[in-house]
């Protein structure tokens, strides 16, 4: 009994504890859902690049119209066979993408941020059937489209909310 009310306990002062060291939830800055629809976004002209755009747009919940900013998005893809059965055929491929990407204001033009990763994901090259490997393929660039957009995603909400929580200057 007396572990229940202690536990109780903890869990109930933890966010005054939390709020007092200055911990602020980055969700919970006003206007960054804002911020983050008025991103016009330009990927490379390539299948994961579309796939990609169409990721962001949906997850920062672009508004139609003018926008502030562009965030834009290269991609350079290379493929790897990383698989070999016995007969010499790859069973395995890996899709290797470096990203660089840049955040601009449209009005003035000013690069406010960048940034350069590299995205790995494999997926079964299937030589048995060619419709099987070019759907493998497909599903592999999905995949890689949705974990760089997660991390772009993740990078630009911790600048604006970086760029909300400093003092104006």
């Amino acid at each position: 009994m007396i572990r229940r009310a202690l536990l109780a306990f903890a869990l109930l002062s933890a966010p005054l504890t939390l709020s007092g060291c200055g911990f602020t939830p980055v969700y919970a800055q006003k206007g960054l859902p804002g911020e983050l629809a008025n991103i016009d976004v330009i990927t490379t002209d390539s299948r994961t690049g579309y796939f990609l755009r169409q990721n962001l747009v949906s997850g920062f919940n672009t508004l139609e119209g003018q926008k502030r900013y562009r965030l834009s998005v290269k991609l350079e893809e290379k493929r790897y066979d990383v698989g070999v059965g016995i007969n010499d055929i790859a069973v395995r491929t890996e899709i290797s993408t470096k990203v660089q990407y840049s955040l601009i204001e449209a009005a003035t033009r000013k690069v406010l941020i960048t940034g350069t990763f590299v995205d790995s994901t494999t997926y079964d090259a299937n030589a048995q059937s060619p419709y099987a490997g070019v759907a493998a393929q497909k599903d592999g660039q999905q995949r890689a489209a949705t974990a760089i957009g997660e991390r772009i995603r993740s990078e630009l909400v911790l600048f604006f909310h970086d760029k909300k929580a400093a003092p104006a200057s």
